[in-house]
């Protein structure tokens, strides 16, 4: 009964049964089958009648391949996997013989099979997952001991060649390099708070790298237990993130932060910063004075909370401007401390976005103008009075330098007499051999009408040429008080012809060219017929000034080829002048072949009071003159250069428009 009642519940169980008649032979492929359930013609998709009282060697069903029999004998010590290539499923097969009977029984294992590979596959992922991160990762025992651990973590101890497992910290401080002990020592007690504290530790730990520099990395802790009372331990999980460059990176943030809060609460104006919805966000010191209180007392209020509601009123409506226009603004403002002082402030307001551009509020810096607007108020009470100030100043210093000027033109006075008086030798003389002459021809009897009218036209032209230069020498002397337009070629024309005998009485050869014709010719042809675009030569300014500025520098080129001329008495002593016109300004060159301005000497050329002549030669200020003539009232420049053979000042005006 109880063999038939086995029977019914083999017959219907989920798992494929076969039963095998041995005769007690070892040779399992002449077992005879005798009998199988269903689940196994299900499993297999054999046909029961096809088996049955057949040889296990003979039987045609795809499940049966050729090396089933030698898989029996397997099964009998140990449970076997078998893989059916046509039915494309692995299958488990367990044997059991008891005197001539075999049962072999047969479970699908094709799911069980696909879900453990699928685990097998998703765990070799996150092995690789987890090596692949640079955090370390670690599981250790309920004792401390290392079960897993990735590539990281090995690396940062230098635990790569160390068999890890079943280690605790003090034993892998001894199996790895001496500079990581403290750091296992202190990963041991930091384990232990752990465990004592029951839940999930985070702190920061310092482990160095192999050369003892320390890494400073941010580690997570979790204790595992078997109950949810916490009494009996499993194991912990630890977790950690190298934070040394964050640490850096953050410390310099810090730093920077104190340089910033200390300069912003250094600085005397007022800083503050609102949300756009008016509520302060934070303020300075300078601030904190005005609000009657901390910065911390300070956040998260309002206006209305702070000032009085007519100044709260203001400030408010001045913000929502600000916002609306997205634009600074500034305004000056009466402010009362709360220590009742009263301050006039310039304050500016400007909206301010955070990082991601959206609008954060409006930021303001206010400043202490009240002493400034009373140095404005005092400075517009003397400006009141300063333009009459002024002009009395000026015309002061006019007639200081008129003083000057006068001075300067009687101690040239003496240069411009001899000049005249060698200028007059030549036709004085020649009017002295006309008289004769005349009366010689009247003792011949030669004397008629044509000979006396050719004695009177040319001692007029001697006598006119002879009145000209006195005119020249007139106007030279003439003083005159306002701007006049004149021609500047004339004006030197003028001068030359002076110039001119003194020159030649002296020795010194003397050139004149003309730049804006490219014509060359000597001092008698020039003072005689100019032959340059003289009619544009016009500018403005105070044509006897400038006359005096240019005898100024013509006798000083005299004196220094007249000076060089001592010492090297084979010198062929030479002076020219060029003039003509460069775009819209006139150019005026004087050179003299004389020694060369050294440079202590032009540092302090154009300094009043400062000559290299001997005593009672120079005064000192007809350089500084000439330079003021030129620069300061006729709007032109005045310089010099020295050249390979000597020193050529230069005079620069602009043309005064027709």
């Amino acid at each position: 009964m109880l063999k038939s009642l086995l029977g019914q519940i083999i017959q219907k169980a989920y798992f494929g049964c076969v039963f095998f008649n041995t005769d007690g032979s070892p040779d399992f492929e002449s077992a005879v089958v005798a009998d199988v359930n269903d689940s196994f013609l299900k499993i297999t998709g054999c046909i029961k009648d096809q088996m049955l009282n057949k040889r296990l060697g003979d039987l045609s069903c795809p499940f049966f391949t050729s090396d089933f029999p030698i898989l029996v004998k397997d099964a009998l010590t140990t449970k076997v996997y078998h893989f059916v290539p046509s039915f494309g499923r692995g299958f488990h097969v367990e044997a059991v013989a008891s005197g001539t009977e075999l049962a072999i029984i047969v479970r699908d294992d094709t799911s069980m099979r696909t879900a453990y590979e699928t685990l097998k596959q998703k765990q070799e992922q996150l092995k690789t997952l987890i090596n692949a991160t640079p955090d370390l990762i670690c599981f250790k025992d309920s004792k401390g001991r290392w079960l897993e651990a990735n590539r990281s973590n090995l690396e940062i101890f230098s635990l790569q060649d160390v068999d890890f497992v079943g280690k605790d910290e003090l034993e892998l401080a001894e199996s790895t390099l001496p500079v990581y002990r403290e750091s296992f020592l202190w990963c041991a007690d930091s384990d232990e708070r752990t465990w004592q504290s029951g839940v999930m530790s985070r702190e920061e730990e310092l482990i160095p790298k192999p050369d003892g520099t320390p890494r400073i990395f941010d580690v997570i802790k979790v204790p595992l237990y078997y109950d949810e009372e916490k009494t009996k331990r499993k194991g912990i999980v630890v977790l950690g993130r190298d934070i040394t460059e964050q640490k850096l990176i953050q410390d310099e943030i810090n730093r920077q932060s104190g340089l910033i809060n200390s300069l912003f609460n250094a600085i005397d104006d007022l800083v503050f910063f609102k949300g756009t919805d008016g509520r302060y966000m934070g303020c300075n010191k300078a601030f904190e004075e005005l609000a009657g209180m901390s910065q911390s007392e300070l956040m998260g209020k309002t206006d209305h909370e702070i000032f009085e509601k007519s100044v709260a009123d203001e400030y408010i409506a001045n913000d929502r401007v600000t916002l609306a226009m997205m634009q600074k603004r500034q305004n000056e403002e009466w402010v009362q401390f709360k220590d009742g002082r009263k301050r006039l402030m310039l304050t500016v307001k400007f909206p301010f976005c955070g990082a991601d551009g959206e609008l954060k509020g409006v930021m303001g810096i206010c400043r202490d103008i009240t002493e400034l607007h009373k140095k404005t108020l005092e400075l517009q009470n003397i400006n009141s009075t300063l333009h009459e100030t002024i002009q009395k100043e000026t015309e002061k210093n006019r007639k200081y330098e008129q003083m000057i000027f006068n001075q300067k033109k009687l101690a040239d006075l003496g240069n411009m007499v001899s000049a005249i008086a060698h200028h007059w030798r030549q036709p004085l003389n020649a009017l002295g051999l006309y008289v004769q002459d005349v009366s010689q021809t009247h003792r011949d009897g030669l004397l008629d009408s044509e000979y006396i009218n050719g004695f009177e036209t040319t001692c007029m032209n001697i006598i006119c040429g002879l009145s000209s230069t006195i005119d020249n020498f007139g106007d030279f002397f003439k003083p005159e008080s306002k701007l006049i337009t004149f021609n500047v070629m004339l004006e030197v024309r003028d001068i030359l012809k002076i110039y001119e005998a003194k020159m030649a009485y002296l020795g010194i050869t003397f050139r004149a060219s003309c730049v804006c014709g490219d014509n060359f010719m000597d001092c008698g042809e020039y003072v005689d017929q100019l032959r340059c675009r003289y009619n544009e030569a016009r500018v403005e300014g105070y044509r006897d000034e400038f006359k005096q500025g240019f005898i100024n520098i013509l006798q000083n080129a005299v004196d220094a080829v007249q000076e060089e001329f001592e010492s090297n008495e084979c010198l062929e002593k030479i002076i020219s002048v060029s003039i003509g016109m460069k775009e819209d300004r006139i150019e005026i060159g004087i050179f003299n072949n004389g020694k060369p301005i050294p440079a202590y000497v032009a540092e302090r050329i154009f300094h009043p009071y400062f000559t290299t002549k001997g005593e009672g030669k120079g005064t000192g200020i007809g350089l500084y003159l000439t330079k003021n003539i030129v620069e300061n009232y006729m709007n032109g420049r005045i310089f010099f250069e020295n050249t390979e053979n000597g020193v050529c000042f230069f005079i620069s005006l602009p043309v005064k428009p027709a």
